[in-house]
């Protein structure tokens, strides 16, 4: 199986990237929904590093815990089915708890402050002062917590990516039960240190790196996304973009499988960008069966250049100053030529 990937920015135009890749009839498209467990706090990636790169004997069991703690609200409930909607069964947890177990050195029964300070600063006060007069009236033979087990685990760093590629193996396959050629999932590699969490696939993975005209991303947050994500004043704007993309070990260099593509390059150069990435994955031309169907550039050319639809808005120059390398070059584009099928007027942000 091969797996395509994005690992963008915030609003840089992925959904170009992955809408258009799950248009191929091999292809098991899981891109609309974001499976960030390698990279986000308390996953995979911390694992290593508390596990193996910085081991200690309280954190490194403790990270366990957490990761345990972040697997089950992935895992989801009634009112939000996140991982679950996309596994049969409970197949999620039980591929994780066996990860967990492979990484598991022993554990014996006990506890430690951080089980307490995870329940917040205000529990765990609580839970001290009820600790010290349960061990008082008991005399010593009792304590709070009795369900808890204090876990060890210190794996070489072969052992813990041979245990680690296993876990995503498996976790790959029982998302794609039709046995697809190619599989996309969406945001399960970061932006930064990408090469870190590459080494945990033993699949043949595709990481696109999809950037967008900061220009455009800055007019998009402030006058329609508004969800904070983003700075809306101009001047914190620059800083956020330039910080985003220099992120953790620096700017990412392509490579066979790290491509960069501009957001604008798939609405204005679609034949050839389409070319460039069955160029780079192999993607058969002949099962582009679902062409435009999701990804029409005719459609997404309104997010393009909105910076001629808010002209009053200053911002903009101080951006084409800062941020000018990032800037789209738009001088040998013929914006009045775009592929695609024709489609209304109505925006689509």
């Amino acid at each position: 199986m091969k797996i395509i990937t994005c690992a963008s920015y915030y609003g840089s135009g992925s959904s170009a990237l992955t809408d258009l890749v799950a248009e191929y009839d091999n292809v098991k498209d899981l891109s609309d929904y974001e499976f960030r467990f390698l990279h986000d706090l308390d996953g995979v990636r911390d694992l290593e590093y508390h596990l193996v790169e910085n081991h200690n004997r309280h954190n490194s069991g403790h990270a366990l815990k957490r990761f345990v703690k972040l697997s089950k609200f992935n895992e989801g409930n009634v009112l939000s089915k996140r991982y679950s909607q996309f596994f049969d069964e409970d197949d999620y947890q039980k591929i994780t708890a066996e990860y967990v177990k492979d990484l598991t050195d022993f554990s014996y029964p006990g506890w430690w402050f951080y089980d307490l300070y995870d329940k917040g600063p205000r529990i765990y006060y609580l839970y001290q002062m009820a600790n010290h007069l349960f061990r008082r009236i008991t005399k010593g033979k009792l304590r709070i917590l009795q369900d808890k087990q204090i876990i060890c685990s210190h794996p070489s760093e072969q052992k813990f990516l041979s245990i680690t590629k296993r876990y995503v193996s498996n976790l790959m396959r029982a998302l794609n039960k039709e046995n697809a050629e190619y599989m996309e999932i969406d945001q399960i590699v970061p932006s930064s240190n990408l090469k870190a969490v590459m080494r945990y696939f033993d699949d043949e993975l595709f990481v696109f790196i999809i950037d967008r005209d900061p220009r455009d991303v800055y007019l998009l947050g402030k006058y329609h996304w508004k969800d904070g994500i983003c700075p809306s004043d101009p001047d914190l704007f620059c800083k956020w973009f330039i910080y985003a993309r220099e992120a953790g070990s620096g700017v990412l260099k392509e490579s066979s499988h790290i491509i960069k593509l501009q957001f604008e390059d798939i609405i204005y150069r679609y034949d050839e960008t389409v070319s460039r990435i069955e160029q780079c994955t192999g993607l058969d031309p002949g099962l582009h069966n679902k062409q435009f169907l999701k990804m029409n550039p005719k459609r997404s050319v309104v997010n393009t250049r909105l910076w001629e639809k808010y002209p009053d808005d200053q911002g903009v120059k101080l951006i084409e100053q800062r941020l000018s390398k990032y800037l789209y070059d738009y001088s040998s584009i013929d914006t009045a030529i775009v592929s695609g099928v024709e489609v209304s007027d109505q925006l689509n942000f």
